[in-house]
């Protein structure tokens, strides 16, 4: 107790020092730090009770925070496990397990009575379960609007960060079964976007490249562009080997600011509704008010325009000049143009 209560009197002066009202900072700073936190110790249950109640009392007498009693458990590590961060903590057993030479040369257990960590079997299945409809993978056709680019991209990104999170459990190998269902998923998603078949979206996608010399198979939507490298989303090439000595950066990263999405749209000099291209007239941009405004409009069925604006979530629309006019004077538009 003495340990643990210096410790938190020196950060209670540090923060007092560097805060200008002291108390309001000091109560931010420990409210943020308290709540997740635990305590490893060896010897009888009834020692750690003894522990626990004088920790209840030092953070109701010195700090004026309330422990958590249905939060705050005991937990014999050996046949249970502690839920801290999403994580698993428990103590490893596996008589097996013969990995690590004593200085005689024999091989010893080398597992027993270390602590590790592992990813809930609940968590796991609440992650795979997102991407499932009545025990059926499913496609997610809020992302039908987006590209095929973005969508590979955004799938990737939601996978990757799952795996590093979990860097650190020994059973990272589990979620082998969550990248084939969001793989299913993916696919499904692009099918039904372009209308076609899943085989046929993993045919046009397939791909093998080399990383760190190791050959990965996976998809991979490649974008060229001229005078530059091309743009490349790619799905599959996560390592799921277990590394105990990961570190997680929670941080979020830092980002320099680029163009924005408008000005990107507007370099594009292409009209979102009718495809054009090579445009003489300068383009122009549709604004309306706010989003509820399309949801009012008194037509039986909704132009493309209403529909294309309100699958996006977007306020602006790119458009040619004759397309704007139309948009403007109630006229019907014209077909979505090719691209080629």
């Amino acid at each position: 107790m003495k340990t643990l209560e210096s410790h938190v009197l020196r950060k209670r002066a540090c923060v007092v020092r560097r805060g200008a009202g002291g108390k309001g900072l000091l109560t931010q700073y420990l409210a943020c730090g308290l709540p997740d936190w635990l305590i490893g110790f060896i010897g009888p249950k009834a020692e750690m009770q003894e522990i626990k109640l004088q920790l209840e009392i030092f953070l109701r007498e010195e700090l004026h925070l309330e422990l958590s009693k249905t939060k705050t458990l005991i937990t014999h590590a050996r046949s249970q496990a502690a839920r801290f961060l999403g994580y698993d903590v428990t103590t490893l057993q596996k008589n097996a397990k013969r990995t690590k030479n004593d200085a005689r040369g024999t091989r010893c257990r080398s597992v027993n009575g270390r602590i590790g960590l592992r990813i809930p079997a609940e968590v796991l299945k609440d992650k795979c379960d997102r991407y499932k409809k009545n025990q059926k993978i499913r496609q997610r056709p809020e992302l039908e609007n987006d590209s095929d680019f973005t969508i590979m991209a955004l799938y990737q990104l939601e996978y990757r960060g799952i795996v590093e999170y979990y860097r650190l459990a020994y059973n990272l190998h589990q979620l082998d079964l969550l990248r084939w269902i969001m793989e299913v998923s993916l696919t499904k998603t692009l099918a039904h976007k372009h209308k076609t078949s899943v085989q046929k979206m993993c045919d046009k996608y397939k791909a093998e490249w080399e990383e760190n010399g190791t050959t990965h198979r996976g998809l991979r939507v490649v974008i060229p562009r001229e005078g530059k490298n091309p743009l490349m989303a790619t799905w599959g090439g996560i390592s799921l080997r277990w590394d105990v000595k990961a570190t997680l950066n929670d941080q979020p990263p830092h980002q320099t600011m680029g163009r924005a999405e408008l000005e990107k749209r507007l370099l594009a000099q292409i009209c979102e509704q009718c495809g054009a291209t090579n445009l003489t007239a300068p383009i122009e941009v549709h604004h309306i008010r706010a989003l509820k405004d399309l949801e009012k409009y008194p037509g039986r069925e909704k132009p493309r325009w209403v529909q294309l604006m309100a699958a996006r979530r977007r306020k602006t629309l790119v458009l040619c000049r004759s397309c704007h006019q139309d948009i403007q004077y109630g006229r019907p538009l014209r077909r979505q143009q090719s691209r080629s």
